[in-house]
């Protein structure tokens, strides 16, 4: 399993941290990306993705407007 890279965690979120606050599974979280519903991570390190919070912004606001359809 790949561990994140200290000075990456303080600056961005892993993948687990922003499934809890958009409140999607692995499996969500990892469609979406996959389909082009979510954009990609900010960066990803040797099998790490990062976001950061514009990335969460984002991906909020678009999964809100896909709830309100």
């Amino acid at each position: 399993m790949p561990t994140p890279k200290l000075e990456l965690i303080a600056k961005y979120m892993t993948a687990p941290e922003v499934r809890g606050k958009l409140g999607l599974s692995r499996y969500q979280l990892d469609i979406r990306i996959e389909r082009g519903i979510l954009p990609g991570p900010t960066l990803d390190i040797d099998g790490v993705r990062y976001f950061d919070e514009h990335w969460v912004r984002i991906s909020r606001a678009i999964l809100e407007s896909l709830a309100n359809r």
